[in-house]
């Protein structure tokens, strides 16, 4: 859960993180392609708008990034020790 923490403290306590803000420097993608992407479901975390309308913005949770990101982390932790041991 730290990792959700510190997620809140980079987005000044949002639940919520707009996909624009969270693709660039986490996925290494361009918001333009994330926001493509969204529409088919087809990152690696889900997507939602908050509102019905097709302007409103991509969002995704700070509770699924982070467990994306610390399962991240533990996969690159288990190489490391598979190529150091």
């Amino acid at each position: 859960m730290n990792t959700y923490f510190g997620l809140l403290a980079e987005f000044n306590g949002r639940a919520e993180l707009p996909l624009e803000e969270v693709a660039p420097r986490y996925f290494g993608i361009s918001s333009r392609t994330a926001g493509m992407r969204a529409g088919a479901q087809a990152l690696p975390i889900p997507t939602y708008r908050a509102g019905d309308s097709q302007k409103a913005p991509w969002l995704v949770s700070a509770v699924d990034l982070a467990d994306y990101l610390d399962r991240r982390r533990a996969e690159a932790h288990e190489m490391w020790k598979r190529v150091n041991e």
